[in-house]
């Protein structure tokens, strides 16, 4: 055994079983009656992890992974030497998995991997710049039963499988309000074993019905869903929405943000300004955080409390952006509030020379001023 096998080995990644320039086959293997093909999308931190396709404490599974040396590029020939190594040393039933670009890899490789099946996350790359309708795979190298999750209100996710869906074989799996992450819909005791069994059947209904039942437990699909319902004036729907799933995941940024939402919407905004202050006590140089909470106090029409916010969000992280806004709102006031403003332009063109003009515009009015 080499260096590298021994490394791999004690890292929980399995045995180097292939490695050229551009990519890598590491194989850990079990006594599964099917074995798992992951293209992974990254040489590190992919973004389906091998550890969502086993079930509590790692169930076993024969799992063999293909891992690009760099993010996204799978050589045409070290692909052809790899899934020739894969298909001979593989004689179990095997499905093609990946995401993102590791999806695309899935279809475009899975059957020459010797994969009869292939599940593809929100593939990229699928159809040529300019021809959104047209798949940039031959057909007949697209294992015979393809299925391509997506969420259809992403517009570059949907164009991809909208050109894999005139291909013979392959059922497109909609999952709505997932964004690009809809792998995630395989977190999840037990989860990743039933799709995989489905999918075995040939049954591409069941794997389509378990994956958008298990979105609820994704923050991003609740807050996306809550979101969606304030959008529509929907506030108690959406307020139940953001209080679903683990009571422990419900500070989480997404999760708050679309509480704080519908708390608005409900006529509750003091208990929204509570949740925003939350977020950035929990991480109080986030700019995004920051603009939140003032927008909130804007929405108030709270003129003094959003000039005092954006002078502490300035402090804290030191963004351009709040300081224009700052001026802004100064230059807008009476009495010593326009003099602070014309005190903070002569400031912002020391600490930001390159925005001299923008600073400029902004002062406009203000030279004067004592």
């Amino acid at each position: 055994m080499t260096d590298d096998e021994q490394m791999a080995g004690q890292q929980g990644q399995g045995t180097c079983l292939f490695e050229a320039a551009g990519l890598r086959l590491l194989h850990r293997p079990a006594p599964s009656d099917h074995a798992l093909v992951l293209f992974e999308d990254a040489p590190e931190a992919g973004r389906l992890r091998p550890g969502w396709l086993t079930g509590p404490g790692g169930e076993a599974v024969d799992l063999y992974r293909v891992v690009p040396q760099r993010a996204g590029l799978f050589p045409a020939d070290e692909m052809q030497a790899l899934c020739g190594v894969l298909a001979g040393t593989n004689a179990r039933p095997a499905i093609a998995i990946g995401a993102g670009l590791g999806g695309q890899a899935a279809l475009r490789h899975g059957q020459a991997a010797g994969c009869a099946i292939a599940l593809a996350f929100s593939p990229m790359g699928v159809a040529p710049a300019g021809h959104p309708t047209v798949a940039d795979i031959p057909e007949q190298d697209i294992a015979p039963l393809a299925m391509v999750a997506f969420d259809p209100k992403r517009r570059p996710d949907a164009l991809q499988a909208e050109a894999l869906r005139l291909l013979d074989g392959v059922h497109v799996l909609p999952l709505p309000h997932m964004g690009h992450r809809t792998e995630r819909t395989l977190i999840g005791d037990h989860v990743a074993r039933e799709v995989f069994a489905a999918a075995l059947r040939g049954d591409a209904g069941e794997v389509a019905r378990l994956l958008r039942h298990n979105r609820s437990h994704d923050d991003g699909f609740l807050s996306s869903l809550s979101l969606a319902c304030s959008e529509r004036g929907h506030y108690r729907w959406a307020a139940d929405i953001a209080e679903q799933g683990d009571p422990a995941r419900r500070h989480m940024p997404d999760l708050a943000m679309a509480r704080a939402e519908a708390q608005a919407g409900l006529g509750r905004p003091l208990e929204a300004v509570e949740t925003l202050e939350g977020l950035v006590v929990s991480a109080p140089r986030s700019p995004r955080y920051w603009g939140l909470l003032i927008d909130r106090y804007e929405a108030m029409g709270q003129d003094v409390a959003v000039a005092e916010l954006l002078e502490l969000a300035l402090a804290y992280t030191e963004n351009f952006n709040f300081c224009a806004r700052l001026i802004r709102k100064l230059s807008g006031m009476n009495g010593p509030a326009r003099a602070q403003a014309s005190a903070l332009a002569d400031m912002a063109r020391q600490h930001w020379p390159d925005r001299g003009g923008q600073i400029d515009r902004l002062a406009k009015g203000l030279a004067g001023i004592a």
